[in-house]
């Protein structure tokens, strides 16, 4: 929830931005549909906007030749750039490695990866940094407890792995 000073910020930018004028808001009006409110229905007024929202709808009063006072000239949309990041290819690679050593589809991968992101992704591809993290993670573990051990890096897995197809240590 905004408050007041974010409030009059945003209409302050809407308005030098050219999006919204005295005779006509549909372009405003078009902008804010586009965001979900918490009950995931579109937004109807700034006011339904969090912090995140705020932050985009200011990048695109930026783009639009609004500039915030005291900041650089793309401060918004660089702030909104730094959070728009994914998981890099090493972290989805090892992920789809150690679904496969579970012998995972990709139905079930993509399952998991849904559980674990409590519903917000259901591919590797969109997950943040963070998030491909946490599901290395839990694989590792379910890994470690079919196999009954503790595997602290990637390494120790594939090292196992290798040897028990070897046949000279059964898991």
């Amino acid at each position: 929830m905004l408050n007041k000073g974010q409030i009059k910020l945003i209409q302050t930018a809407v308005r030098a931005a050219g999006l919204r004028t005295k005779m006509f808001d549909g372009r405003y009006r078009l902008l804010l549909s586009h965001y979900l409110a918490p009950n995931a229905r579109p937004v109807k007024s700034c006011k339904q906007l969090d912090n995140t929202q705020l932050d985009d709808l200011l990048a695109i009063c930026e783009s639009h030749g609004w500039r915030m006072p005291g900041k650089e000239d793309d401060f918004y949309r660089r702030k909104i750039a730094a959070k728009c990041y994914v998981a890099s290819f090493a972290q989805q690679a090892a992920i789809k490695y150690l679904a496969g050593d579970l012998g995972w589809d990709d139905c079930q991968l993509s399952g998991f990866v849904k559980r674990m992101t409590r519903g917000e992704m259901d591919n590797i591809a969109g997950l943040d940094p963070r998030q491909a993290y946490a599901v290395t993670e839990a694989l590792k573990a379910i890994l470690g407890r079919e196999a009954g051990k503790k595997y602290n890096n990637l390494r120790q897995i594939q090292d196992d792995l290798e040897t028990a197809r070897d046949g000279t240590n059964q898991m």
